[in-house]
């Protein structure tokens, strides 16, 4: 009996040591947690987009494109969150401490067998931008991505704290408070190129 006794207890141990809490723990984490809605315009929902943001240097100037320097945020990625009755989805995502500025932004259209790409490279030098701290968790609201033309185009549509309830509701990724993050402008310099030599896509 004590044996059986004995199996229960480590499993019970087992079950709670994998069922730890991964979420973000606001004022204790070394990183910073960010949440951005990406919403299609109404006359333009095919396309998937993607707002990129990227970290600034020391003076100000986009660092090199690459892992742990960038925030992407796409539509239709499948790997965001949906609120019922509120348009577009939500990206939440676990990123480096900085002052990240709006890159570009970049939108697909597939048709059949064929794809069309629309660069949307905010070519400045004035730009949207936002610093987060190591241990803050902060929301960048509803930015509506569209097509003007043949650009891909951004702007923050709404920021309202009712929204952010309604993703916190459903999935629940913070322990602590999530504060609005104050978009600024700042200058920022862009000399668009590709970033593979076999793609369409342009970053600063």
């Amino acid at each position: 009996m004590r044996v059986v006794l004995a199996i229960l207890a480590c499993l019970v141990v087992a079950q709670c040591a994998s069922a730890e809490d991964k979420r973000f723990r606001v004022g204790e984490a070394p990183t910073a947690y960010v949440i951005i809605g990406v919403a299609e315009a109404a006359e333009n929902t095919s396309p998937s987009y993607t707002v990129l943001w990227r970290r600034l240097d020391a003076n100000g100037a986009f660092m090199r494109y690459g892992a742990r320097r960038i925030f992407e945020a796409r539509s239709e990625s499948g790997d965001g969150v949906q609120v019922p009755g509120i348009p577009g989805e939500f990206i939440l995502s676990e990123i480096e401490p900085g002052t990240y500025a709006l890159d570009s932004v970049f939108a697909l259209v597939r048709d059949g067998r064929v794809n069309y790409s629309a660069n949307g490279v905010v070519h400045g030098p004035e730009r949207p931008a936002f610093e987060v701290r190591p241990g803050e968790a902060v929301y960048l609201g509803i930015w509506q991505a569209n097509l003007v033309e043949v650009s891909a185009v951004t702007s923050q549509w709404r920021v309202e704290q009712s929204d952010l309830d309604a993703v916190l509701r459903a999935v629940d990724p913070v322990v602590g408070d999530v504060r609005m993050a104050r978009i600024e402008t700042r200058a920022v310099p862009c000399a668009p190129y590709r970033i593979r030599a076999n793609s369409q896509r342009q970053v600063c």
